[in-house]
Formats: C-alpha cells, sequence, structure tokens
C-alpha cells in the first residue's frame, strides 16, 4: 500500500533531544537557559528515499534537529506549549515528504521540588494547519 494513499504513515522519530533556553513566566527562570528535552516525530511518505537509497531523496534528520536547537537557543518564550508549537512548525518545513510533526517538550525544573517529576507539553502541527498560518 502506498504510504501516501494512506495519510502518510512513515515516522522518523528523534528522542530525548536536549537544548537550551530561556522559558518560563517565573523570574527566576528567565534569568539563564535552562535545559529542556525535546521529542519530535516527523510523518510523511519516504517512500522516494527508501525507493533510491539517496540521501537526497530523504529527511536529513540531523536537520531538524538543528532547527530545533536554532529555535530554542533564539527563544525567551514564556511558556512550553509555545516553544513546542514553534519546533514543530519549523520541522514541518524540514523537507517536503514531511506531513505533520508531533513535538513534545519536557522542561525537567517545572516541578522543582517535587523530586524527578517534570512536565511535559506535546503538540501536533500538521502540513494543512501550518501553510494556512504562514
Amino acid at each position: 500500500m502506498n504510504s501516501s494513499a494512506t495519510g502518510g504513515p512513515d515516522r522518523l522519530i528523534i528522542r530525548n533531544l536536549e537544548l537550551q533556553c530561556v522559558i518560563g513566566a517565573e523570574d527566576w527562570e528567565r534569568l539563564m537557559p535552562q535545559r529542556v528535552v525535546v521529542d519530535i516525530e516527523l510523518r510523511g511518505d519516504f517512500s522516494a528515499a527508501a525507493d533510491s537509497d539517496d540521501l537526497a531523496d530523504a529527511m536529513d534528520y540531523r536537520t531538524a534537529c538543528i532547527k530545533a536547537a536554532e529555535v530554542a537557543e533564539a527563544s525567551e518564550f514564556r511558556l512550553v506549549e509555545t516553544l513546542a508549537d514553534r519546533i514543530a512548525r519549523v520541522a514541518l518545513t524540514t523537507h517536503p515528504c514531511i506531513t505533520s510533526a508531533i513535538v513534545a517538550v519536557h522542561k525537567p525544573l517545572a516541578l522543582a521540588g517535587f523530586g524527578r517529576a517534570n512536565v511535559t507539553v506535546e503538540v501536533t502541527r500538521d502540513y494543512s494547519s501550518h501553510s494556512q498560518d504562514s
């Protein structure tokens, strides 16, 4: 079955991408960058890359990581939701075969004082909603 006919079930998953950014609503959070951990799932039709076995036809996952890092490093967002949204939107631009992006941002310091608990926000963006917003 052709994956494009079924909505692009192919998935590329990047887990535990550690990034630094200024993020948070509290004054102390805005004093210096803090670590966030990002998971990115890109969906689309990867059959052209599989058929050709050529990197030129593939989504370069290093590019997705670099773009996510650039968004995080340049940001000073107050909300984790905003950071997740911006990373997902830029991830949609990494290759024409990408039809949707799911991004989870884990903020380990969000629940300081509660042991190893952290907050995670996950957003899903697809190409059609991205192109309408552009």
